[in-house]
């Protein structure tokens, strides 16, 4: 079995580590190409890049391409065995994929991304008959590469310093998956634009009012706003008089919400009035003055204890503990503590260098603990250097507080 890439060393993979790395990959049955330092764009030592779609290069062209410094893609497709990507552009489209093939999840070799995940397997016969002639399918979160176009591996740096590593190493040749009942032709309801080497998010009245609300983390609003448009539309009433009912579900789809799972019902105003306008355009319903909605709203916000469906942070929760525990973790005796250091690892992963939400009350919940212990446990994970603080939450606007996990394992 080929050993897996490293993943420690030369963070960028760039000069010799890009080198090892690139040999690796080739050694896997992959085609490796070099890409511009910094960019997604293949380097300039590779002129005509199209040629290895169908023919991989040699060892002795890879330790010329990769004397430079530059980034490593992989060629999707016959060419690197059969390999095929999933690209998930947004945590919460990857966390449902996760939830609902929790084996996959647990498998597949992944790659942590600047804001979601890449997913890789070995297609199998079925996978000529999608798209045939095309090189991918596009979704609204993300893509599904198929053949003919590449992907950035670790070591590489996305354009924006994000460092692309391994989440779940591969260990030789890529396990073999059905794409439909895999659930990769899935996709949620968020709108994207995208090119081949860019991704833009379509900017909307409510992304707009998620970063108002939540400030200018572009890990954090992002995420949140395309996650309130599902839970928007998916809680509108299907006919008149349902309204009462649906505005209960439409608070439940928001605390299904993680990072505004903490707001307070005033915070919510904005989504709220847009549930209700969509409502009386769609004509489902009746009840014209918005603050009769607001009023419900307000009440059902407060007595939501189950979110809608199955929640991210669980699936996060369930990959943090799917695998060794961090070493940090080993230092406390409390089983639960020890989880939560988990709990926090996997957080900090999936925001990449920007601090993570977490709330006692959150916490305790997912641990099955009360807030107090919860409380007590990220104390004992500060004092042990563990977790560090970056802004604390506050009682009068549920807001959670935010921390970096420093233990140095992430």
């Amino acid at each position: 079995m080929v050993r897996s890439p490293a993943q420690a060393g030369n963070p960028s993979g760039h000069g010799p580590r890009g080198l090892q790395e690139a040999l690796r990959y080739a050694q896997m049955g992959w085609c490796i190409i070099p890409i511009g330092k910094g960019t997604k764009m293949p380097a300039q030592a590779l002129r005509r890049w199209k040629m290895y779609q169908n023919r991989r290069p040699s060892a002795e062209t890879l330790r010329k391409w990769f004397a430079e410094e530059h980034g490593i893609a992989v060629m999707a497709g016959p060419v690197s065995g059969g390999l095929v990507c999933r690209d998930f552009d947004e945590m919460p489209a990857y966390d449902r994929w996760a939830a609902s093939h929790p084996d996959l999840a647990e498998s597949l070799p992944t790659v942590v991304t600047s804001r979601g995940r890449h997913v890789y397997f070995r297609g199998d016969a079925e996978t000529d008959s999608i798209k045939p002639g095309g090189t991918l399918v596009k979704f609204p979160d993300g893509e599904l590469r198929l053949r003919g176009c590449y992907t950035l591996l670790p070591p590489s740096l996305h354009p924006d310093g994000h460092p692309y590593r391994w989440l779940i190493p591969p260990g030789g040749e890529l396990p073999m998956v059905n794409i439909r009942e895999a659930g990769f032709l899935e996709s949620s309801p968020v709108v994207t634009e995208r090119t081949e080497t860019t991704e833009i998010t379509e900017i909307t009245d409510e992304n707009r009012r998620a970063l108002r609300q939540w400030g200018d983390s572009l890990t954090d609003a992002p995420k949140t706003a395309l996650s309130i448009e599902e839970a928007i539309q998916s809680s509108l009433p299907s006919g008149k008089g349902q309204r009462h009912r649906q505005v209960f579900e439409l608070a439940r789809a928001l605390k299904a919400v993680p990072h505004i799972a903490d707001a307070t019902a005033k915070a919510l105003e904005p989504h709220v009035r847009e549930w209700h306008r969509r409502g009386r355009e769609l004509q489902v319903i009746d009840t014209e003055p918005f603050d009769e909605t607001m009023i419900d709203f307000v009440k059902a916000w407060g007595r939501v204890k189950f979110p809608k469906g199955e929640e991210p942070m669980n699936a996060i929760l369930e990959r943090a503990l799917a695998g060794d525990l961090p070493e940090a973790a080993q230092k406390f005796d409390s089983e639960g503590c020890r989880k939560l250091v988990a709990l926090c690892r996997e957080l900090q992963r999936a925001t990449g260098d920007e601090p993570f939400f977490l709330s006692v009350r959150t916490a305790g919940r997912l641990l099955e603990t009360t807030p107090a212990s919860a409380s007590r446990w990220f104390s004992l994970l500060q004092f042990h250097e563990v977790l560090k603080e970056i802004e604390k939450g506050s009682q009068t606007t549920k807001r959670a507080t935010r921390f970096r996990y420093i233990a140095g394992d992430a």
